[in-house]
């Protein structure tokens, strides 16, 4: 590769970085399904997914064993009646399985095989993310200390991050 092209694939990488290290206030949530109590029979997935809140861009993390149950992305009717017929995505791959909210509406999952009759069913509303406080007003037009660390701590991670991708990486 030519040392032109180097640069040039150092300098995206570095921007890339700094721009992935910026975005502090868009981050995603990965939720655990469950929390502790993981994707298992006789957990109430509806008390566990009142009191989380779901954002499009948030993960959803099911852990379970792969041998027993399974994760499906069913319609409303079919979560009702814990139907596992025609569902819309099997979602099973290994037993910590994850899948992206990526749109505003209710989704469904269950487990088959009668598992979801005792309980293995989840049910989650997602919405937009709100937008970002508005920072506090600043006195005398000077940072506050709190606001200063902040911006140096993120400035230096955007740095370790750029110069493990410059000089360590090629």
């Amino acid at each position: 590769m030519g040392v032109e092209k180097r640069f040039f694939v150092k300098f995206d990488l570095m921007l890339m970085a700094i721009l992935m290290v910026s975005m502090e206030s868009s981050m995603a949530a990965l939720h655990r399904v469950g929390g502790k109590l993981g994707w298992n029979p006789n957990v109430n997935y509806s008390e566990w997914s009142d009191h989380e809140r779901f954002y499009v861009g948030d993960w959803l993390l099911f852990n379970f064993d792969k041998r027993y149950f399974n994760v499906l992305e069913v319609n409303e009717t079919s979560y009702d009646n814990c139907n596992d017929q025609g569902f819309i995505k099997n979602i099973t791959r290994g037993g910590r399985d994850v899948v992206e909210l990526t749109r505003v509406r209710p989704y469904y999952f269950l487990s088959s095989g009668g598992y979801c009759y005792h309980g293995m069913k989840v049910a989650v509303s997602v919405e937009m993310l709100p937008p970002a406080p508005e920072p506090a007003p600043v006195k005398n037009g000077s940072l506050t200390s709190d606001a200063v660390s902040l911006k140096i701590f993120h400035y230096m991670i955007s740095f370790a991050v750029a110069y493990y991708y410059l000089v360590l990486l090629f």
